[in-house]
């Protein structure tokens, strides 16, 4: 807040866009100080030490609340004093006042912003790249509705895709008994999974039957054929094959709904695939397509016999042959692509297709929120979709097929929807070649390098087996069983989020289940402290009243100066986090905060030889005043804990 004002008045001293600030090499120098009057010599083509002392003087004559001191050194730096008492005193008071709102804005002003993550095949369990888009999205979920955006978050269900056909092919044809083509009575079927001697999930057990299914293709052209079969079944709705479908997509929901409530992931919608087609949503933007002339048919070359979206080069020679760059939304077989139906999604989620879902409850989740889902029998609500914005949190291998998306969208007149569509996207996981031979695949666990997992072949590492791996890393360092799967929960969601959203994450079972050094559960370990030194400090509750007696001394030490600077600064963090759509900052920033206050707890005052514990210290204004900086400590990390969707936890 500080920085900011005195960064606001300099840019209009010297019409630069720009201020950047850092500490001087001297505290005596000041608390901080820029250096922008030596870029702009050359500008201005001055000495740096005279604009300085130009900047200097109108900076006297503005009013910049807590700085009680400018002053200039060689050869041209600007330097600020703060008056620390006062300042601290007023972070304390504003947090103390604020509470769990401490850091929230108003700059989202209640727009409508629509959200949709995770989207993960229901067709087996979930792995642990699907928790990276899941915790992105979930994040940034809570962090927009921290700066007051009407935030709805969606989870697409692709239940008519090629992977959910492939898991209800292996079903019903793979293994004895197989289905008879007709019949409406599937027990036989699910008496499969149901006598499997592993008794394992229903997910874990698709987990394996689609592996087995996808390589079984290549030596079975019977059984590819079914597939097909199954595809246009599937996507005609009116038959006991789709209806069963829908049963296996439906079960393996609940399941992935399980996994991601343990991570604290919760959604507003379960948007299903099958009602896209039901509700004649693709009908709709198909028609409106070939009307604007954005979807054209081809007669001949590489994409004869479909409707596709002309793009780039178009069909075109290539060393390798005719290629072509154009998009193909319904092959000659009739069938739609997926990215056919996302541009009928993206048109209802700005409400401009003209029709809506129909909705159903689907039930209550962990956190009391009330989850949703489109159903062909629901009842209509006008609560979904009619977005300003849209944010779609997809991997960057899906980039093009975002494109186009949007590009469709201008193909019809909606540029300013197609200006507000986001994709957000992110770096694959992959798996370190230690964590890949872990799990059996055949590579040298010492040498360096990645595997990329695949659901084809079976290699992954499932969502639940890390956090129950985690679970029971943590089980014997805590008090019960229900703060292991927070801490643990923690764990994997900081895991997920230090890292930018534009690197790879390389998952390797030693880093992912460490609990020291730069994690949640050091997050999680520094909150508690706090927690218990105030719970023996006040042991009758009483630490809420402490800023009635709270006064900062005319000494403040460096410990506390950092402490309160790094305070103050979540609210500038959340709008960061916001602005970048990435929980990245919110990481960084409660490892940052949580290393800041444990060198105040261990060394409040280094100028003295002996350190006493803040509930023995005598002096009852010293006392309440440290007490004070530990409370706002323990309120702005647990506002950033929840802002990440992790827990925190007052006891370990």
């Amino acid at each position: 807040m500080i920085q900011e004002d005195a960064a606001k008045a300099i840019k209009k001293i010297l019409s630069v866009d720009d201020v950047p600030f850092n500490v001087p090499p001297k505290r005596e120098f000041g608390d901080f100080s820029t250096a922008i009057c030596l870029s702009q010599a050359k500008v201005q083509k001055r000495a740096p030490i005279l604009i300085a002392e130009e900047v200097a003087n109108k900076l006297r004559g503005v009013k910049l609340q807590y700085i009680t001191e400018i002053n200039i050194t060689p050869p041209g730096y600007l330097n600020f004093k703060i008056d620390q008492p006062r300042y601290i005193k007023s972070v304390v008071d504003r947090v103390r006042k604020q509470g769990a709102e401490f850091g929230t804005s108003t700059v989202g002003r209640n727009r409508r912003v629509l959200v949709e993550h995770t989207n993960v095949n229901p067709n087996k369990a979930m792995h642990i790249g699907h928790l990276r888009n899941a915790i992105i999205g979930d994040t940034v979920v809570r962090t927009l509705r921290k700066l007051n955006y009407d935030v709805q978050a969606c989870d697409y269900i692709d239940d008519t895709g090629v992977q959910v056909a492939d898991v209800v092919v292996a079903m019903l044809y793979m293994d004895a008994p197989t289905y008879d083509g007709k019949s409406d009575d599937f027990s036989a079927i699910w008496a499969k999974y149901e006598n499997n001697s592993d008794k394992i999930s229903f997910d874990y057990w698709c987990w394996d039957i689609y592996s087995r299914v996808t390589q079984a293709f290549d030596a079975d052209e019977s059984l590819k054929a079914r597939r097909a079969e199954v595809m246009h079944l599937i996507e005609a709705q009116d038959n006991p094959v789709a209806e069963f479908a829908k049963e296996v997509a439906a079960k393996i929901v609940h399941a992935h709904l399980a996994t991601v409530s343990r991570l604290n992931v919760y959604y507003d919608l379960l948007n299903w695939e099958s009602d896209i087609f039901l509700r004649g949503f693709w009908k709709t933007a198909f028609e409106s397509l070939k009307a604007a002339g954005g979807i054209v048919f081809e007669t001949q070359g590489p994409n004869a016999g479909c409707w596709v979206v002309k793009m780039g080069r178009g069909v075109h020679q290539t060393e390798d042959g005719v290629r072509s760059e154009d998009k193909v939304l319904v092959r000659s077989n009739g069938i739609v692509v997926y990215t056919g139906k996302d541009i009928a999604y993206q048109m209802w989620k700005f409400g401009v297709l003209g029709q809506d879902f129909l909705y159903n409850p689907w039930g209550m989740q962990d956190n009391g929120r009330q989850l949703w889902t489109t159903s062909n029998e629901g009842e209509s609500c006008e609560r979904f979709g009619r977005a300003q914005r849209v944010i779609n949190v997809i991997d960057v291998r899906q980039s093009y097929l975002q494109q186009v998306v949007y590009d469709c969208l201008r193909k019809l007149g909606y540029t300013k929807e197609a200006r507000n569509s986001i994709h957000l996207d992110y770096e694959v996981v992959v798996l370190s070649n230690a964590a890949a031979a872990e799990l059996g695949v055949d590579v040298d666990a010492e040498e360096p390098g990645t595997q990329a997992m695949s659901g084809r072949k079976g290699v992954g590492v499932k969502a639940d087996d890390l956090l129950d791996a985690m679970v029971g890393r943590l089980a014997e360092k805590v008090a019960t069983q229900q703060n292991a799967d927070v801490l643990a929960a923690a764990a994997v969601r900081y895991f997920m989020s230090r890292i930018t959203t534009g690197k790879m994450i390389v998952f390797d079972f030693d880093e992912a289940l460490r609990t020291t050094g730069d994690t949640g559960v050091y997050c999680q370990y520094a909150h508690a402290r706090a927690c218990s030194i105030l719970a023996k400090a006040y042991p009758d509750g009483t630490a809420a009243a402490a800023p009635k007696r709270f006064a900062a001394p005319d000494r403040v030490t460096i410990p506390e100066q950092e402490l309160v600077k790094k305070i103050a600064e979540y609210p500038a963090i959340l709008k960061k986090a916001g602005k970048e759509l990435s929980p990245a900052p919110l990481a960084h920033y409660a490892f940052e905060l949580a290393t800041v206050f444990t060198d105040y707890y261990e060394t409040p005052d280094p100028d003295v030889d002996r350190q006493v514990p803040f509930i023995k210290i005598k002096d009852p204004k010293l006392r309440s005043y440290r007490l004070s900086l530990v409370d706002v400590f323990r309120q702005t990390m647990a506002n950033c804990l929840d802002t990440l969707g992790i827990v925190a936890l007052e006891r370990i």
